[in-house]
């Protein structure tokens, strides 16, 4: 079993799994009216209490002793992905339609290969670059049914958002594969480091014109969604500790391209459980993001 866990694919298919479960019961929430900072905020709360049951326990004397230059560049990659990334997309999709943010967030395929590629030397093949775009096909058919997208302002926002959480991304996986720091140590930490922007935005939010006004302005007391919160914590807890997982022992172009199984999941998961319709040119975007998979696992893309 030890060895099951330990395997690339496992922890990949968890991570984009506990991703999905996020994300539906995240729009559920949302559907039943629930602010998205407030919910972020408190989300991010109950995630970082569960992480402190889970890893702390065992890697309290790692934490605590953790180099000062690896805990530089873990406040870094945190304030990039959790604070900059949360940051951009919440005004994006301030700004844009919830078909293109629902689309647009999945370009991360793109900015980790790139990103990747630029920091960590990882291979840019033409089969990798293949199953990336096909790939990326079949997540616009899954997430769009193949509608036009018309680029906006708040596009540009969330593209800038994918940019921020690839690198904090790559940027983990450089530290996880240069020092010996578990991912459980860096999934406890990025929380604590990563919401201190998103906050800041919030503290300034008297200050914003009014559409940003009602994207930031919060009430962290509000219990009305609690059920969902706790729930979502619990699920961004278990996801962070298995993309950390995937990061530590394969690489960022597999954890990114492997996890576009996520929108196939979160997809099933609505069309069972909220019967949504799923109509033909979305099962064939399915299709090729699982045909996809199957050859990247097969590429043995994590040790590239």
């Amino acid at each position: 079993m030890r060895k099951i866990l330990d395997l690339p694919f496992t922890n990949v298919f968890l991570f984009s799994l506990f991703w999905a479960l996020q994300l539906f019961f995240s729009k559920l929430a949302f559907q039943a009216g629930a602010h998205p900072v407030t919910f972020f905020l408190q989300s991010q709360l109950i995630n970082w209490f569960i992480l402190a049951i889970i890893v702390l326990p065992q890697k309290w004397k790692e934490i605590k002793n953790l180099n000062q230059i690896i805990l530089k560049q873990i406040i870094i990659a945190s304030t990039i992905h959790l604070g900059l990334g949360a940051v951009l997309a919440n005004i994006g999709v301030a700004f844009t339609t919830a078909i293109n943010a629902g689309f647009l967030v999945k370009f991360t395929l793109v900015t980790t290969l790139l990103i990747a590629w630029i920091i960590l030397r990882e291979k840019m093949t033409l089969p990798k670059i293949s199953a990336a775009i096909l790939m990326f096909i079949g997540v616009f058919l899954l997430s769009t049914k193949a509608q036009l997208i018309i680029p906006n302002f708040g596009d540009l926002l969330i593209l800038a958002a994918c940019f921020a959480w690839s690198t904090g991304n790559v940027l983990v996986r450089k530290i996880l594969k240069n020092h010996a720091v578990s991912g459980e140590a860096i999934t406890f930490l990025r929380p604590i480091f990563g919401s201190p922007l998103v906050i800041l935005f919030v503290v300034l939010a008297p200050f914003y014109p009014e559409k940003l006004k009602n994207v930031f302005q919060v009430n962290l007391l509000s219990l009305d969604y609690f059920v969902y919160v706790f729930i979502v914590g619990v699920f961004t807890a278990l996801l962070m500790l298995f993309l950390h997982r995937t990061l530590k022992i394969a690489s960022a172009s597999y954890m990114s391209m492997m996890s576009m199984m996520t929108p196939v999941f979160t997809t099933l998961l609505a069309f069972i459980f909220l019967h949504e319709r799923m109509i033909t040119i979305q099962v064939f975007g399915a299709a090729l993001i699982i045909g996809s998979s199957v050859v990247t696992h097969l590429m043995k893309v994590e040790k590239s």
